[in-house]
């Protein structure tokens, strides 16, 4: 082999290997840049004595301002209905939507196979109460908390407020959607006996239902919150008379976002 060959061929896989690294390093650069920016994480924290897995959305505000507020969507694979995989991302375009308002929205990071059930509410709220003092522990400084949900999930937020002694370290607002008979039923019940926990003030209801519930119980619990006229609740009602289930979340979650942040 000739010398003038010798070095064509060194300088060919000189060449190929200064394009390989660039090549690399781009990838390394993209990725690293994916990994550092990227606006939703995901994070661990200790529930029940396990260990459970978040995740969480920053908005560009967050990255000099962590004194924001936070939204908790309480998100379990359907029972009855078609499942939503979008609600986390509807929750955000409802903060997105109030102009000059940021929030952080916090869910688990998948969907569990949960059947949301009002006896087992106890062990299904532990799960995001646990995952609220992560959040405020490690992600801001904001007490503000709000916890949001549809279906059997939206009876999750029903009891959180009218079963459980929300003090001044608890959840502050509360976004319901087409709650399930059976949490509906079990609310009234409380509300009819008088068992409400005594509350801190200011928390703040936004209850809304759609076609496919059923209106003659929902108006009935509406009715009677109204006429209870609790010192610690502002609340609003909504129904949505062309909508049903499976399409009025995307609305009503940013309608309530509005409600319970004055906005």
């Amino acid at each position: 082999m000739t010398t003038e060959i010798k070095f064509g061929i060194l300088s060919l896989a000189i060449t190929f290997g200064v394009v390989m690294a660039l090549n690399s390093e781009r990838v390394i650069t993209k990725t690293h840049h994916t990994e550092t920016f990227s606006k939703i994480k995901t994070f661990t924290f200790p529930s029940n004595g396990r260990q459970t897995k978040g995740k969480i959305f920053l908005p560009d505000a967050y990255k000099t301002n962590k004194n924001l507020p936070v939204i908790y969507l309480i998100d379990f694979a359907e029972q009855h209905f078609k499942l939503a995989t979008d609600e986390f991302e509807m929750v955000i375009n409802g903060v997105n939507k109030i102009q000059g308002f940021d929030a952080l929205v916090v869910s688990l990071e998948n969907i569990p196979d949960f059947n949301a059930e009002p006896e087992t509410f106890q062990e299904h709220y532990e799960i995001f109460e646990n995952m609220a003092a992560y959040v405020e522990n490690k992600f801001t400084k904001n007490t503000s908390k709000t916890l949001i949900g549809r279906g059997s999930e939206s009876g999750i937020v029903l009891m959180a407020l009218f079963a459980k002694n929300q003090n001044s370290t608890g959840f502050n607002h509360f976004i319901v959607t087409d709650p399930s008979p059976k949490y509906t039923a079990a609310i009234i019940s409380l509300i009819k006996k008088n068992d409400i926990p005594k509350k801190a003030l200011n928390k703040k209801l936004h209850f809304s239902f759609s076609t496919t519930n059923d209106r003659e119980q929902c108006s009935k619990l509406i009715n009677l919150i109204e006429e209870a006229n609790y010192n610690w609740l502002e609340f609003e009602s909504i129904e949505y008379t062309e909508s049903d289930y499976e399409n009025t979340y995307p609305i009503s979650y940013a309608t309530g976002i509005k409600y319970v942040f004055n906005k």
